[in-house]
């Protein structure tokens, strides 16, 4: 009975793991995010980001929340002549149900320059 019971106990917390490592890259529901033609290619996923973009005001925060809603994750940020660029890699699985592609190769990379005019000068750090 006891053996029961701990093995129910492990099937659960593996079940609930599972769900929390698999959940984050599905994304939430009906959030705006690019389709699987759009993400593996290049053209079409800097296209669709510019389209949200300028359709959203050109808010930075918005092209943010929508890279990372299409499994984007910032890896950089540039500061040169006067611009400031983020630079977006996707993950190799987009979203989940997608199937495999290959960043880089795939559409990958993307790069997002903004208008922040100057070098921005640091006022804390914690």
């Amino acid at each position: 009975m006891f053996k029961n019971a701990v093995l129910t106990l492990s099937i659960l917390m593996n079940c609930a793991i599972a769900y929390l490592v698999i959940a984050p890259s599905i994304g939430p529901a009906g959030a705006d995010k690019m389709s699987c033609a759009e993400a593996r290619n290049e053209i079409a996923s800097k296209e669709a980001i510019s389209a949200y973009g300028k359709t959203h005001g050109g808010s930075l925060a918005k092209v943010h929340e929508f890279l990372t809603n299409s499994d984007y994750q910032l890896r950089n940020i540039d500061v040169s002549n006067g611009t400031v660029s983020f630079v977006y890699t996707s993950s190799a699985f987009y979203p989940s149900a997608c199937s495999l592609h290959l960043p880089g190769l795939d559409g990958g990379i993307v790069r997002v320059d903004t208008d922040i005019d100057g070098t921005p000068s640091v006022r804390q750090v914690w």
